[in-house]
């Protein structure tokens, strides 16, 4: 797997994670809290992603795949910002910041659909080893 698909998706998994599990772990105000500060980090990394998407590959296909993942990152994770900023009640943001976390997921998983349907070739198969007969004893 390309390192850039196997970095978003794991930003977006390692974020979305966190912000589902502290919305049960904390109280509303804090989980307000940590979903601004993780989600203006995810907004850097997204739109990394669909700079170097963009920028950096030669295939159009891994253009748009790269390149629109890391947009839809970043535009959920923004939205994420802006329902945390106080637009919202703690109690409505924090669930807004599960949403959004369930939303990052989400992403992570059509990350690495998305790059295996572009890669165009399955996964490398292990094969098991040959068995081998039991030694027999010479006299």
């Amino acid at each position: 797997m390309d390192l850039r698909y196997t970095s978003l998706a794991l930003a977006n998994l390692l974020a979305g994670a966190f912000l589902v599990t502290a919305t049960f772990g904390f109280e509303p105000s804090v989980t307000v809290a940590l979903g601004f500060g993780v989600s203006i980090a995810v907004i850097l990394v997204g739109l990394a992603m669909a700079y170097f998407g963009y920028t950096g590959t030669r295939r159009p296909e891994e253009k748009l795949g790269l390149g629109v993942l890391g947009l839809l990152t970043a535009a959920l994770a923004a939205w994420t910002v802006l329902a945390t900023t106080g637009i919202f009640t703690d109690d409505t943001a924090r669930w807004l910041v599960f949403a959004s976390g369930l939303g990052h997921v989400a992403l992570a998983v059509a990350g690495i659909i998305t790059h295996e349907a572009i890669a165009g070739r399955p996964a490398p198969r292990r094969r098991a080893p040959a068995r081998r007969r039991p030694a027999t004893r010479r006299r």
